[in-house]
């Protein structure tokens, strides 16, 4: 659990993670408060159609035996017996025969040409139906008020997503989608750099893990970059301890030094030479070799110079390199003093 919370909490970083989850976390709350509306009307309709239905049938108990207009108001009176049933009208032209309980002088409208009307209260808990009357009765409308929420229950489900499940799923597919980029992209991205970290100074001969080189994303794509590197360095680092080996194994003395005496390298031949060195710290190359190193420099050519080293005699090529501000000594043959008598 600490994990998947560390996880998201290293995707809220990224500005793009934000960015892909807000977008998808408004994508989905926008769509599901649209399923949720559509629901609601659906439900609506539905309990519209049922006490248009009710409405019939009740319509249709008192008024389906016909007979004489007191006799019609007495049976549409009884309608107020009915639980359902808060009020109750009949229209004649202009006129309200019959009106008792909660009635609305307003409807329907007289210029109407539909058979049957539906009005609602503005909290949909009681319902105004008018039923246009057969010609052959004396009345030309039967209107009801009904109380909606005894015959149909209001709209429930399109309410809770809405208001329940519209938020909730929003809220977990941006969790999820943070969880997500946090998996395929951070926490691969952080274990390079772990890696790194704990690797720092041999990761020439450490290699990645193969988990991160695997795959067609961006970070495989870089982790495999990252190990291409290594080798190369390794290579790299493998062909110069070979070449500074060879140098410091050597038995000819080697030594590189700027114009002004000063010891840049030398191999382990010239070290066991103090007569090369000027000081006991080996800091600067002898009188002898300074001459010889000022010459080559300021010739700008190759030159030889013997150095006595006791009962020895070592030749030097001094080789210049101009742009570099260095010289290189090549201890190139080492003889006896005897072998000149």
């Amino acid at each position: 659990m600490t994990e998947n919370a560390g996880t998201i909490r290293q995707a809220w970083h990224s500005k793009r993670a934000r960015q892909g989850t807000w977008a998808l976390a408004l994508c989905a709350y926008a769509l599901l408060l649209c399923l949720g509306s559509y629901l609601r009307l659906q439900e609506q309709d539905f309990r519209q159609t049922n006490i248009i239905q009710n409405t019939r049938m009740l319509a249709s108990t008192v008024l389906s035996t016909g007979g004489e207009s007191d006799d019609i108001l007495l049976r549409v009176n009884d309608l107020l017996n009915v639980d359902s049933v808060l009020g109750v009208k009949l229209l004649q032209g202009g006129d309200s025969p019959l009106s008792v309980g909660e009635t609305q002088n307003d409807f329907p409208a007289h210029n109407t040409t539909q058979n049957v009307l539906v009005q609602w209260d503005d909290l949909f808990e009681k319902a105004d139906v008018a039923l246009r009357l057969d010609e052959n009765l004396p009345y030309d409308w039967l209107v009801l008020r009904l109380d909606g929420t005894r015959l149909s229950p209001a709209p429930h489900w399109g309410t809770l997503v809405n208001w329940i499940a519209a938020p909730l799923i929003a809220g977990l597919l941006a969790v999820l989608n943070l969880w997500l980029w946090g998996k395929m992209h951070l926490r691969p991205m952080q274990a390079i750099q772990n890696h790194l970290q704990e690797h720092s100074g041999k990761l020439a001969s450490t290699p990645l893990p193969q988990e991160l080189t695997k795959g067609k994303d961006h970070t495989a794509l870089l982790a495999r970059q990252i190990e291409a590197m290594r080798v190369e360095v390794s290579d790299a680092k493998a062909k110069s301890d070979f070449q500074a080996r060879f140098l410091h194994e050597t038995p000819y003395a080697l030594l590189r030094c700027s114009v002004n005496r000063k010891v840049l390298y030398a191999n382990s031949a010239a070290r066991a030479q103090q007569a090369l060195f000027g000081d006991d710290s080996k800091e600067f190359i002898a009188p002898a070799l300074s001459e010889l190193v000022r010459k080559a420099f300021y010739e700008s050519k190759e030159v030889f110079g013997d150095i006595r080293n006791k009962d020895h005699i070592i030749t030097f090529r001094a080789v210049p390199v101009l742009d570099a501000g260095y010289v290189n000594l090549y201890g190139e043959a080492k003889r006896h003093m005897d072998d000149d008598i």
